[in-house]
């Protein structure tokens, strides 16, 4: 079974795939790492993918699908996958259906003000990616590897707005796409939400 994520900025996609992949054992893919990853090569593409992101727009659907294509062609992953982020549009939705089957759509909904407040205080370890609130954690390294603890550079009001609004271009028509084919789940991602997951998996077993 293959499941897809999506939800607004900082809506808690990270915490509920990480749950989705230790308890049900996903092959976890975040649309969102998978890119910067690829921002990181030194390569006229890679520069520009890079630029894109920092500047909290949307690549193109087409050169996105093409990252992921070849991620799953060269590890082998077509099954129990979690998607996380991915597809954002509607030319997505067509392309991925190509090669992948979709089971469930989960959506994290969360209200922009409880967004705005964990791009602002959300920080991340350098070394394995493991996220945290300042809110609530007050040391200046990762209690995972111990690693260095930076803020992404995509972090601010205006990448959120950007983001914000290309999300309701791009990816509310998926949804609405989805739902019509009666693979829409909804979480409340203003509150714990791992009751509402598991009740889920129940359903889908």
């Amino acid at each position: 079974m293959n499941l897809v994520l999506l939800g607004p900025p900082a809506s808690g996609k990270g915490t509920c795939s990480n749950y989705l992949k230790e308890k049900y054992h996903f092959k976890h893919i975040s649309m969102g790492d998978l890119l910067r990853d690829f921002a990181n090569a030194d390569t006229p593409l890679a520069k520009m993918v890079n630029e894109t992101i920092s500047n909290g727009k949307i690549l193109d659907e087409e050169l996105t699908t093409k990252i992921l294509y070849e991620y799953l062609k060269k590890n082998n992953l077509f099954d129990n996958i979690l998607l996380d982020g991915y597809p954002r549009g509607l030319i997505s939705v067509e392309l991925v259906q190509k090669f992948l089957k979709i089971d469930k759509v989960i959506i994290l909904q969360a209200d922009y003000e409880t967004i705005k407040s964990r791009i602002l205080n959300r920080i991340s370890c350098s070394k394995c990616g493991k996220v945290f609130s300042l809110t609530t954690y007050h040391k200046n390294y990762c209690d995972e590897c111990g690693g260095e603890l930076k803020r992404r550079s995509d972090d601010s009001i205006e990448t959120l707005n950007t983001r914000m609004a290309e999300y309701e271009r791009l990816t509310v028509p998926v949804i609405n796409y989805f739902s019509k084919l009666g693979l829409v789940y909804k979480l409340d991602a203003n509150e714990d939400y791992i009751k509402q997951l598991d009740k889920l998996m129940e359903m889908v077993k």
